[in-house]
């Protein structure tokens, strides 16, 4: 059997980064949706992360769940946290969340499905 290499495909999630930053401020989440995916957008000092926007746990969602120091996002109904770079469940009470990437370019803010 032959398995193709993903081919990733990018979306515009805001026109500017000035856009981007406006809605969407330093250490909280906005949830968007790209090509009818919901996401979890995450803004820390290090750049924006988007992850699943519902938690693997219990299927809820995350986006208001807050961002600590540590650079995780907290699920707000149940406290599990994972970690933005990596997608991993830090106490590992439940399973990792699906990351994608973001791009910071010149014509917007872009997340590849």
């Amino acid at each position: 059997m032959f398995f193709g290499k993903k081919t990733t495909r990018w979306f515009m999630v805001f026109s500017s980064m000035e856009k981007a930053k406006e809605l969407v401020p330093l250490n909280k989440t906005a949830r968007i949706e790209v090509d009818g995916k919901l996401l979890c957008l995450a803004r820390t000092e290090k750049g924006f992360f988007a992850l699943d926007e519902k938690c693997p746990h219990q299927n809820l969602p995350i986006t208001h769940g807050g961002i600590c120091e540590n650079g995780t996002v907290v699920c707000p109904f149940h406290r599990y946290a994972w970690d933005l770079k990596t997608g991993r469940e830090v106490e590992r009470r439940s399973g990792n969340i699906n990351l994608y990437p973001v791009e910071e370019r010149e014509t917007g803010l872009f997340v590849g499905i």
